[in-house]
């Protein structure tokens, strides 16, 4: 099931995204901030355009993805994460359809993302959704020298 972010979640969207990304690529502690700092702007806010949701299975949190207000015509995608324990399931793929339906009923136009380039498996997600990549840079996040990437889709025909 995929449910509305509930104010329970934040330990639950921080913990598990600094776990994962600690564990599977190495991040540091700033990770961990930037993800609380990022729920927290959700919280604080509570703007009826955006939204975090949450795949619970069997009643335990099991990943998640949200959707900010970049400016009237564009939404950013982000906190996208799924439980190792439930990959290749499908949920990936349910949890971005839901973030597109939902930037679709609110209005915006564009939906953009920003991941790196070591995000093997939800870059192939995006692109099965029609994400196309925009720009790359090289940044120092982490403590960690990553290709950063911004991916496009166009919600509204042209």
């Amino acid at each position: 099931m995929i449910r509305k972010y509930r104010l329970e979640d934040k330990d639950y969207i921080v913990n598990s995204h600094y776990d994962l990304y600690k564990s599977e690529f190495g991040y540091d502690l700033s990770f961990r901030k930037f993800i609380e700092e990022n729920v927290n702007g959700f919280i604080e806010r509570a703007a009826s355009n955006e939204d975090i949701f949450i795949l619970e299975i069997d009643g335990k949190q099991s990943g998640s993805i949200s959707i900010k207000k970049v400016n009237d015509t564009i939404a950013q995608l982000g906190l996208f994460l799924v439980d190792p324990i439930v990959r290749g399931t499908g949920y990936g793929q349910k949890l971005v359809e839901t973030a597109i339906n939902f930037s679709r009923e609110k209005g915006f136009e564009n939906l953009i993302l920003w991941t790196n380039s070591e995000l093997k498996s939800a870059r192939r997600i995006y692109e099965r959704f029609g994400f196309k990549l925009k720009k790359t840079q090289m940044r120092i996040l982490s403590n960690k020298e990553l290709i950063e990437e911004k991916w496009e889709l166009m919600l509204v025909d042209n």
